[in-house]
């Protein structure tokens, strides 16, 4: 099974996204933003973040993997952790990347 699977549904939305060239490139252009924003702060928070050209920032947790996630979970955050490599945090509104940032800025770790 493919690890990124979407149905026909999904499909059909992302089809839809692409023939709507215009709003498609706004929504990238915001995304790009946001990215940006979030890692900038995070590396000013004292975070490791590896450059990025994704959707999403990745941070180096080691075995603070699953606390950290355990820490955004409580605070009503989903991210995706990997075992104890690390977690992928996908790029959402600016309200919730500044909701994510808080917990990250509140964790005693830096990685």
């Amino acid at each position: 099974m493919l690890p990124f699977t979407v149905n026909a549904l999904a499909q059909t939305a992302a089809i839809a996204s692409l023939a709507a060239e215009a709003e498609l490139h706004e929504r990238v252009d915001l995304a790009v933003k946001e990215r940006a924003r979030v890692r900038d702060e995070l590396l000013a928070q004292g975070w490791t973040v590896p450059p990025t050209e994704a959707n999403f920032v990745w941070l180096r947790l080691g075995p603070d993997t699953q606390d950290f996630a355990a820490a955004c979970a409580e605070a009503g955050i989903s991210i995706r952790p990997f075992g104890d490599e690390g977690a992928r945090i996908s790029m959402g509104t600016p309200e919730a990347d500044d909701a994510f940032l808080a917990v990250a800025r509140a964790y005693p770790r830096r990685h």
